[in-house]
């Protein structure tokens, strides 16, 4: 159930896929400027956003696009006043027949993109590490939970007979390219007074991956394919 101000609606969203999985989905992946969101009395309508890069597909730099407002049904994205100037990375398919219009959803990997720096790491260099593996995620407090230190963690890798390590960047993001497919286990490096939090601490596209304690996270890894693991942190003294 997602609450807005004045409005409540309900909205079921499936597992979030990887990047790799939400490029190849995508009939079109952009990043685009929200120039105008109509108002009307107390209704928001007709979003138009501008295009500034193009990923993939067939619309150009400049385009202006317009969107479908979202009405609380089947998960559209909700335009507002407040939307105006941000700049988001949008998966898309195509536009409706009848008017042209473009579908937004909330569901996903669409997002702003200060929020996208996984995704962008690897569309912005897909000519050179399409077709290798990679296990990306990002390290991240739990909501209403301050103060973790998520730069430059050590993130551990173990299986296969070996162990591989990557670090997070200022924003808590890592990501490492060419293991071997098969089974393995992500150790964290995790602050003293946190722990890997098991009611919300896991998201990831890896259909085989499971968290069986509050330090590590099992998966498996796939030929050619990703693994995108979010792990969220909650204080010891929080946990219930």
């Amino acid at each position: 159930m997602l609450l807005l101000p004045g409005v409540a609606f309900a909205c079921s969203c499936g597992p979030v896929p990887t990047v790799l999985d939400a490029y190849d989905g995508s009939k079109v992946v952009i990043i685009a400027r929200v120039s105008s969101v109509e108002r009307v009395k107390e209704e928001y309508r007709s979003p138009k956003l501008v295009v500034e890069k193009v990923y993939k597909g067939n619309v150009r730099p400049g385009d202006e696009l317009l969107f479908l407002q979202g009405d609380g049904v089947g998960c559209l994205r909700i335009f507002s006043e407040q939307d105006v100037g941000k700049r988001l990375l949008l998966y898309l398919g195509l536009p409706l027949r009848d008017s042209k219009r473009w579908l937004a959803f909330i569901c996903g990997r669409s997002t702003e993109v200060k929020s996208a720096t996984e995704d962008l790491l690897y569309i912005d260099n897909i000519d050179k590490v399409r077709g290798k593996t990679r296990v990306s995620g990002k390290y991240r407090p739990l909501f209403g939970q301050p103060g973790l230190n998520v730069a430059n963690r050590t993130i551990k890798i173990v299986g296969q007979g070996q162990t591989y390590e990557t670090k997070t960047d200022e924003n808590g993001v890592f990501e490492i390219y060419d293991l071997p497919p098969g089974d393995y286990r992500l150790e964290p490096e995790i602050s003293s007074g946190w722990k890997i939090a098991l009611d919300w601490g896991l998201r990831s596209s890896s259909a085989s991956s499971k968290q069986t304690s509050n330090t590590s996270v099992a998966f498996t890894l796939a030929p050619e394919k990703h693994a995108s693991i979010d792990l969220a942190f909650e204080r010891v003294t929080d946990a219930r």
